[in-house]
């Protein structure tokens, strides 16, 4: 968990901006998670995944062509949902 990581990562010294780098993330990002309790984190990992996303209304559907379809790209399927 990336969390872990950062918090294992500034344990041993490491910068914000070496931390962002070696785990590919943005700097902010290290710093908003650095400054989070575990319970903190959790409860945003928790609102991430309750969330309703854009794509939800449309679930099915897409979820029909990429059965019919399985190599559909993501390009693909954004052409198809605007006609």
């Amino acid at each position: 968990m990336i969390y872990n990581e950062i918090h294992r990562l500034r344990g041993e010294g490491f910068s914000n901006s070496a931390i962002a780098r070696k785990l590919k993330i943005s700097r902010n990002r290290v710093i908003e998670y650095g400054r989070m309790s575990p319970e903190e984190f959790y409860s945003f990992a928790i609102s991430l995944q309750s969330r309703s996303k854009k794509l939800d209304p449309f679930r099915e559907e897409i979820l029909e062509w990429l059965k019919e379809h399985p190599d559909l790209s993501g390009a693909q399927v954004l052409d198809w949902l605007g006609e």
